[in-house]
């Protein structure tokens, strides 16, 4: 299984690293990453940053307890946020 790291864990993590792992759960995957890195992922109960799993969000195929096998690839990334609904409102309207 290979995961992505990018921002933060990157840092920590160095980009890349390849598992391996049968099937299991993306938990339990989780539990094999140091500490310092898991605690900025998961607070144990839910994600804190977006996983995808070959590019689809963890959360949508049952978070934690999301399954995974040998052959996914997992990126794991900070949230992103930003932008200004207002501006889109306006925008919007204009083009009407």
């Amino acid at each position: 299984m290979r995961i992505r790291f990018l921002g933060k864990p990157k840092e920590i993590m160095g980009g890349v690293i390849e598992l391996d792992l049968g099937r299991t759960t993306l938990r339990e995957v989780l539990e094999r990453l140091p500490e310092d890195v898991r605690k900025l992922i998961t607070d144990g109960e839910k994600l804190k940053m977006i996983v995808l799993i070959n590019g689809v969000s963890a959360e949508s195929k049952g978070g934690l307890d999301a399954p995974v096998s040998q052959d996914d690839e997992l990126i794991v990334m900070p949230e992103i946020s930003g932008g200004s609904p207002t501006i889109f409102v306006l925008y919007s309207t204009q083009r009407e």
